[in-house]
């Protein structure tokens, strides 16, 4: 079990300077205002803090489910409303630094206003995902694990930069709604209604309800709309096999793809995509 702590935890990062660590706080926390000589990512996993900066001087009430983007040099100070619990992603300027993609999305994250900003239920659980595999690499000390630390962290701050924010209390449609914009993004991935209505914190019947009723289509349809649409892009460019395709797609039953397939384009995979390339050479 964690150690809580009465005072910000000592953070000392590895040579390849990234960190992935808990700050598990005791009912006695302390922090005075500081500056580190690093960037972080604090995110609330329970718990409610007041997160102050001094330049301008304003705090904000950040709960369980923020997160709050701190770079390098900015004085700043936590102060528990409940006992907290939250997981910080430290790193030194060179990780974005050798990236301009990466250092573009990160001073956009921290440009502007530093209120905390409070993710929606599918975003969080993405995010937490992405903790979790960081820390079983941190702690397993894997082959690899000093790129596979660093593309974490990368890949954190690409998350954060794409995520839908939760502005008040989300309501069951705003869910939804995360929860299909991050379908469009994941369609690949293992989707099916279990998962997609727990995403959005709802029953099945609900979910599928409020979903058709935004969308003027079930879930399953704009779910093999988006893996159909790539399927026909991929086999377009002809350079990749029909398996290959299925697989790009989040297909796994092969009598499924090809059945799916012909009942959209009129044609199996392989005719469509003989036909395509005829098309393009006449």
């Amino acid at each position: 079990m964690t150690q809580r702590v009465s005072s910000p935890i000592t953070i000392k990062l590895p040579s390849h300077g990234v960190l992935f660590v808990e700050s598990s706080h005791a009912s006695d926390f302390r922090m005075a205002p500081r500056r580190d000589p690093y960037h972080k990512v604090l995110y609330v996993l329970a718990g409610e803090v007041a997160y102050r900066e001094s330049e301008p001087a304003q705090t904000f009430a950040a709960r369980a489910g923020s997160v709050v983007v701190v770079s390098a040099g900015r004085e700043h100070q936590i102060t528990d409303l409940e006992p907290s619990t939250l997981l910080l992603l430290c790193f030194r300027e060179e990780l974005v630094e050798a990236d301009a993609d990466i250092e573009g999305l990160w001073q956009a994250l921290v440009k502007g206003a530093f209120r905390p900003v409070r993710l929606s239920r599918p975003s969080r659980q993405r995010l937490e995902s992405m903790w979790r595999r960081a820390m079983f690499e941190w702690e397993h000390q894997r082959i690899g694990g000093m790129r596979a630390a660093r593309a974490l962290a990368a890949q954190t701050i690409v998350l954060l930069s794409r995520l839908p924010r939760e502005s008040g209390g989300a309501s069951a449609r705003d869910r939804v709604e995360a929860v299909r914009d991050e379908i469009a993004e994941t369609f690949y991935d293992e989707w099916d209604l279990d998962r997609a209505s727990a995403r959005a914190g709802l029953s099945r019947r609900r979910f599928t309800a409020l979903f058709r009723a935004a969308n003027d289509r079930t879930f399953g349809e704009f779910l093999s709309e988006l893996r159909l649409a790539h399927a026909a892009r991929l086999l377009r460019a002809g350079e990749h096999s029909v398996t290959g395709v299925m697989f790009a797609c989040g297909y796994h039953d092969v009598s499924h793809f090809y059945r799916t397939f012909r009942q959209r384009f009129g044609k199996p995979p392989r005719a469509w995509s003989m036909e395509q390339a005829d098309a393009q050479a006449s």
